[in-house]
């Protein structure tokens, strides 16, 4: 499977669950929930397909440090949302460890996704300026 697909397949399901959750929502009338329905709409929906797309746009398919990247926002909304959702539907102070992690791991592929970014743009050939001025 190429990164850009999994970004995408995972986009797709946060954003029908996000969209389940916040039908839910409405018609109980019960906003509990709202703060872990929003996270994963952007994070899992909007952030995930941009990844995504950036991935497909840049051509990688593969490779470790594109994986680790996705694999950590991934994984890290999962655990964020879920974290938050079930420490709003029980109080349970004890689950917000896990809300934490995966804010934590969110955070990290962020990191790592602007580093792609840069490495990517460093990669880029650039015209000479002595190219630029011949064609001039």
């Amino acid at each position: 499977m190429r990164i850009n697909d999994f970004c995408f397949i995972f986009a797709a399901q946060a954003g029908l669950c996000g969209m389940m959750l916040g039908l839910a929502m409405g018609i109980s009338q019960d906003f509990t929930l709202a703060p872990a329905h929003a996270h994963l709409n952007l994070l899992g929906w909007v952030t995930m397909a941009i990844y995504g797309l950036y991935h497909r746009g840049i051509g990688r398919t593969g490779g470790f440090a594109g994986w680790l990247q996705v694999g950590s926002g991934a994984l890290g909304t999962i655990l964020m949302v879920t974290g938050l959702g079930v420490y709003l539907a029980t109080g349970n102070d004890d689950i917000v460890v896990f809300a934490i992690a995966g804010s934590c791991l969110v955070i990290l592929a962020m990191v790592m996704f602007l580093g792609l970014v840069l490495t990517d743009m460093l990669r880029v050939r650039r015209p000479s300026f002595e190219m630029t001025a011949q064609s001039g």
